[in-house]
Parts: structure tokens; C-alpha cells; sequence
């Protein structure tokens, strides 16, 4: 057998939380479908954890795809302000792909996370970077009324 031998699934999120700057807790308690909390300064995310065999493809809802993960994460008796992410690995790769949950309405993949380091192992930097709605925001310096392209004031 070559090469180190693959971890669990929860010490696997704890050491990638851990990596992006996150303390986690586990969840001890059996009735609440979710795996546990990872939070930092003013951020509290609910974590659900999956793995599957095969990776899902480019583009597939996870709504239609997961239905049950995903109605437990937005049934879950926290606060709305406690985001909610489902996790998922598959068996080959050994990234995970990062899905927001909002309650109510949609879920969304997590493409890039700048603070955290977090970019998902299917990101589409190309397409990102030809996005049509791409804005440059220019600032103008007080009192010359000379613009630049400073990111603040």
C-alpha cells in the first residue's frame, strides 16, 4: 500500500475548517441532522457533511440531486443567522465542494472564499473572469477630482 491512508469524513472537515481559519464543534446531539458548527469572529456556519461515490457533474441542483440534506439544513432549529453548508466529497477527489443553503428559497455552490483560501475544486476561472457583468469601480480623490483605482475611499 503506498502513499498515507485516507482519513474520515468529520476529522477530514475539521482539519480543512481548522486550515481556512475556523474553531469547530461537533454535534453531540443525535436529533439535530447536521454534523457540526465551525465559527469564527462574527460567523457561525451550521455544517453538513456527505460523501458520495460519484462525483454529481458541472451542473446539477442539489435541491433535486439531495433533497432530504437539504430540507434538514433548512428545518434546523437555529437562528437566521447561522448560515447553513452542505459538504460534499466523493470518493475520488479528495476536495470538498462547499454548498450555501438558504433557508426558504435556494441553495448555492460556493465558488471562492478569498478570506478562508477556499476555492472550489470546480471552479470555472475562465468563466469568471469573461463574467459580462464584471465592474471596475473607480474613486475619485477628495478635492482633485482625479479618479484611481483604489478598492476604498
Amino acid at each position: 500500500m503506498k502513499g498515507k491512508a485516507p482519513g474520515d469524513l468529520r476529522t477530514a472537515w475539521i482539519d480543512c475548517a481548522h486550515r481556512m481559519g475556523y474553531f469547530c464543534a461537533e454535534n453531540t446531539e443525535t436529533a439535530l441532522p447536521f454534523d457540526g458548527l465551525m465559527y469564527r469572529e462574527a460567523m457561525v456556519v451550521a455544517v453538513k457533511l456527505k460523501k458520495i461515490r460519484y462525483s454529481p457533474g458541472e451542473d446539477f441542483l442539489l435541491d433535486k440531486k439531495f433533497p432530504d440534506e437539504v430540507e434538514a439544513l433548512r428545518t434546523l432549529p437555529l437562528p437566521p443567522t447561522v448560515s447553513r453548508e452542505l459538504w460534499l466529497r466523493t470518493q475520488n477527489e479528495r476536495a470538498f465542494r462547499r454548498f450555501w443553503v438558504i433557508p426558504g428559497t435556494t441553495t448555492v455552490e460556493i465558488e471562492e472564499v478569498a478570506r478562508d483560501g477556499y476555492r472550489n475544486p470546480h471552479y470555472r476561472k475562465e468563466y469568471w473572469e469573461k463574467a459580462p457583468y464584471r465592474v471596475e469601480i473607480l474613486f475619485e480623490k477628495e478635492g482633485k477630482g482625479e479618479s484611481n483605482s483604489q478598492k476604498t475611499p
